[in-house]
């Protein structure tokens, strides 16, 4: 790890066990045992290099490069396995290329240079199902469940804290929904003479709405249907609602509409419901 957040001692009153500092940092211990010692695999560096290896290590990689025979190579064909895998096609593979990030944490990908010519050409593109190993393996598809996985381990984090010390954290305000989703600062409300109490509300973003950020956005919501594509099923960013009260359709038409949502102008109307159909539907309700 390059960034020492907390000292042993904090560690060990927080009851975290298997941590240790590293004197002098990994480029140190490279130096004092150039043959890697307990070392395996590469360290990665924010430079031109991307990573680094112990110097015996690295000078038998360029001598296989160049096709040159190295007595040391035979006693040492452990420490040249490559630990790292093409995150497009799974081969051994541990050398950055290009400038990709996994598409959900933004960390550099590993992309053997097959899958990256095939990219570069447009013959087979890396899509947003390339992952990193550990959002695969953790189930991670989006940014937004890697700050709400965050947010709960800091959470945790600060709790053990205030246990162990004592001291009160200072609340943590919810960005998400206050900037994020854009909640007007004034509250307005929109003539309502008829008292409809049914809304339609389109240009919601697909990818980051759900029920909650919904709720947040129009307070008072007791039904919800959600207007699927016919043939794909997939939901694509309009709904119709049911609020509470008159008042509640008047205020989420005046304060809401035209108003942005996850940098979308979302659109907030009025919407009688047909006296020929049974609205709101039960099975709706939330």
């Amino acid at each position: 790890l390059r960034t020492k957040m907390e000292t042993e001692e904090d560690t060990k009153a927080l009851g975290i066990k298997g941590v240790y500092q590293l004197q002098g940092g990994i480029d140190k211990y490279f130096r004092d045992y150039p043959e890697g010692g307990c070392w395996k695999g590469k360290n990665y560096t924010f430079d031109k290099r991307f990573s680094h290896a112990p110097p015996v290590i690295e000078g038998m990689e360029r001598a296989i490069k160049m096709k040159e025979k190295v007595a040391e190579v035979t006693s040492a064909d452990d420490r040249l396995e490559v630990m790292g895998r093409c995150e497009a096609c799974q081969k051994p593979w541990d050398r950055y290329r290009g400038k990709r990030r996994c598409p959900t944490c933004g960390v550099p990908s590993l992309i053997c240079k097959e899958c990256y010519d095939l990219d570069k050409n447009k013959i087979k593109k890396l899509d947003r199902n390339v992952r990193c190993d550990l959002c695969t393996k953790e189930g991670v598809t989006s940014k937004r469940q890697i700050k709400e996985k965050l947010e709960k381990e800091m959470e945790t984090y600060e709790i053990k804290l205030r246990e162990v010390y004592g001291f009160q954290v200072s609340p943590r305000k919810n960005k998400r929904v206050s900037e994020s989703i854009g909640l007007p600062k004034k509250i307005k409300s929109a003539p309502n003479p008829e008292g409809i109490t049914k809304l339609f509300i389109k240009n919601l973003c697909a990818r980051q709405v759900d029920q909650p950020e919904l709720c947040q956005l129009i307070p008072g919501i007791t039904h919800i249907e959600w207007i699927t594509d016919r043939k794909t099923g997939n939901w694509y960013g309009s709904v119709f609602v049911e609020v509470a009260t008159p008042e509640d359709a008047a205020i989420a038409v005046g304060s809401v509409h035209k108003k942005k949502c996850f940098g979308r102008i979302v659109n907030v109307t009025y919407c009688p419901p047909d006296p020929k159909s049974i609205w709101p539907p039960p099975k709706l309700k939330i």
